[in-house]
């Protein structure tokens, strides 16, 4: 899947009340474990199911605690799982489901428990570009599409390692559509596939 340096710029403007505690801004990259059920479709007459096996999620963050109980953040994520695919009578025992996809994400925090913060969240996301390859005796054959939109939301759980050091862990899910994924090599197609992934990732966070 290729990677394009593509960064939108957002300025979330948000009104707050009351004394703002352990303001300012942060960055925080994280990995994890991507999980997704299986994927059915459609091409012309064809059906199309996808098994998908467990992959891998790489990201980073960046944000502004407003206060004590309040954050927002601009994330990016890739992701990627190994697929198998039937096509119609045609079995692809080899390929990928990945994603590059840009987050604006909230963030509310509850009391401590002792040193350990837990916090939920939701996001909007843009996907910059979500595709399949699907593989059979050395021959690759790519689908993609970009410019869809989707969501998440996720909780977790924080605790400080040092004054400008945060450890995390999170769960998140996300749901969407990846719309009509359009073949690489010409007027070919794999219509309205589901792109609903569960993540379990630990991160670190670097407070400025």
């Amino acid at each position: 899947m290729k990677l394009y340096a593509v960064v939108p710029v957002l300025f979330p403007v948000m009104l707050l009340m009351g004394n703002a505690q352990a303001q300012g801004y942060y960055v925080k990259p994280y990995a994890g474990l991507s999980y997704m059920n299986d994927v059915s479709a459609t091409r012309q007459a064809d059906n199309i199911n996808i098994e998908l096996e467990q992959g891998m999620v790489l990201g980073a963050a960046f944000g502004y605690r407003y206060n004590s109980k309040l954050a927002a953040e601009l994330a990016w994520e890739y992701r990627s799982n190994e697929s198998a695919t039937q096509v119609g009578s045609t079995f692809y025992p080899e390929g990928n489901y990945a994603s590059n996809i840009f987050f604006l994400n909230g963030i509310y925090f509850l009391d401590s428990w002792g040193k350990v913060t837990p916090y939920a969240g939701v996001g909007l996301g843009w996907m910059q570009e979500i595709d399949i390859d699907l593989e059979l005796a050395g021959v690759e054959r790519s689908y993609s599409s970009s410019g869809g939109f989707t969501y998440q939301g996720f909780i977790g759980l924080e605790y400080p390692l040092a004054t400008n050091w945060v450890i995390h862990t999170e769960f998140r899910h996300a749901g969407g559509k990846s719309g009509d994924l359009e073949s690489e090599a010409g007027a070919d197609r794999l219509a309205s596939l589901n792109y609903k992934p569960f993540t379990w990732q630990f991160g670190i966070k670097y407070l400025f």
